[in-house]
């Protein structure tokens, strides 16, 4: 009786500590994710430019392409209790 209460409390507990990793995990998935569609969209919109405008607008586009590089966005990872949950 003994063991499955212990066993049932680590369970609980495990389960508990794992959810919020899991949304961490989620969040900066979906976060790169969104993060690279932007910045493929951004180069995707400036070659247009390039290929298709003249020779002003080819070294507006030039200039431009150093605004879509994005800065990694830094996530905080949660914090684990006293207990290491």
């Amino acid at each position: 009786m003994k063991m499955f209460t212990v066993l049932i409390l680590c369970g609980l507990l495990g389960g508990c500590a794992t959810n919020k990793d899991q949304v961490y995990y989620e969040t900066a998935k979906s976060i790169s994710k969104d993060s690279t569609m932007a910045q493929t969209a951004c180069f995707a919109a400036i070659s247009d430019i390039a290929k298709n405008g003249d020779s002003g607008a080819k070294v507006g586009a030039i200039a431009l392409a150093e605004k879509c590089k994005n800065e990694p966005i830094k996530l905080e990872a949660p914090k684990k209790s006293w207990l290491g949950f």
